[in-house]
């Protein structure tokens, strides 16, 4: 057992009035991992030289490999761990677990970068609902997964999206923070570059003065339409080793991306989205370098296919480096076996004491 779970058994057998431990999970009680993006947006062409229609383009052939050295990505787990009676209702507690790592390549292999991966655990729970104090006093990290004002009318099934959506924002937090570690180690003269699984806007946001950096996101979710129709039919269309034009999606407060869809493979018979993958890159400081460097990234990526990622169920879009991220932050997170032991130390304290 983890030394936070031994916390959380010691700090459940000193509180343990309206408590009532979750043995069982139901379908309904199950944290689905929420998806990273969603809605509706809108994007700016930007020009390449000689094409000022959208359109999609096959990717020239190169002889220069890639030159992706340093990858980064995360897990996240999410579990109710018990639920409490209180006067403002059934709260369900949560368990989250967050996971972040850089891996670099080194010749042919792939390495962990120890300084540079890190993980969490916490409760995530209607904090507003709580003494805070008392799980500080425990040293217990919390965090806060529904607005005060919401407590009331907001379900127990909803309370638990929230608080899966909250683990997930904690996750980002996490890459965000060794995405900035990473760029910051680089210097000028650097020729290291970084792939990021899922979008870089709020990363570069979060840079403290604009620069161009080396660092690529590649999204695997579609669900925020960022093109119109046409433009969309055109990308749905497209066959493998193909790219679209540059788009600037426009967010609110975020304009600090240039991105284009990639097809990384195909066969027939699949879903229009099967292997597609949107990329973003910081803004570059040339428009007339554009159509140079989204050829030059698509080709590095399209080399990031081999190995497949089988048998993971996304290998069509999951580039086989971000599968090794995930595979070696699986291996040391707490298993469900973990879990289980935590909450049977707890029922059994709080059996023997109700005998007594």
């Amino acid at each position: 057992m983890t030394p936070f779970l031994q916390k959380v058994v010691q700090f459940l057998r000193e509180n343990p009035e309206g408590v009532q431990l979750v043995r069982r999970v139901c379908t309904e009680d199950t944290i689905e991992p929420p998806e990273e993006e969603g809605g509706i947006s809108r994007a700016l062409l930007v020009p390449e030289p000689d094409r000022k229609e959208f359109g999609v383009f096959e990717v020239p052939r190169t002889d220069e490999p890639t030159q992706f050295t340093h990858f980064i990505d995360g897990i996240q787990h999410s579990h109710l761990l018990y639920y409490q009676q209180t006067d403002r209702g059934v709260l369900p507690v949560v368990y989250g677990y967050v996971a972040a790592m850089v891996l670099a390549r080194r010749g042919r292999e792939l390495h962990p970068v120890p300084e540079l991966t890190e993980s969490e655990e916490a409760l995530y729970l209607p904090l507003k609902a709580f003494d805070p104090n008392k799980f500080k006093r425990a040293g217990l990290t919390v965090h806060d997964s529904l607005e005060e004002r919401e407590l009331e009318k907001t379900s127990f099934a909803t309370m638990l999206v929230r608080a899966g959506a909250t683990v997930a924002r904690v996750r980002d937090r996490l890459e965000r923070k060794l995405a900035l570690q990473w760029i910051n180690q680089q210097t000028p003269s650097s020729s290291d570059w970084l792939l990021v699984d899922g979008s870089i806007a709020d990363l570069m946001s979060a840079l403290e003065r604009r620069r161009l950096v080396k660092v690529v996101g590649v999204s695997k979710s579609h669900r925020t339409s960022y093109l119109e129709i046409s433009w969309m039919l055109q990308v749905l269309n497209m066959p493998a080793g193909y790219r679209s034009s540059v788009f600037r999606p426009v967010r609110e407060g975020q304009n600090e991306v240039y991105s284009w869809y990639l097809r990384l493979r195909w066969q027939a018979g699949a879903s229009p989205t099967y292997g597609l993958v949107r990329v973003e890159t910081p803004v570059l400081t040339s428009p007339d370098d554009t159509r140079e460097w989204a050829d030059r990234i698509s080709a590095w990526l399209l080399q990031e296919t081999r190995p497949l990622s089988l048998p993971d169920p996304r290998y069509d879009r999951l580039l086989y480096p971000f599968r090794m991220c995930e595979q070696y932050l699986r291996s040391r997170a707490p298993s469900e076996a973990v879990m289980r032991t935590a909450i049977e130390r707890v029922g059994l304290f709080t059996s023997a004491r109700a005998a007594s």
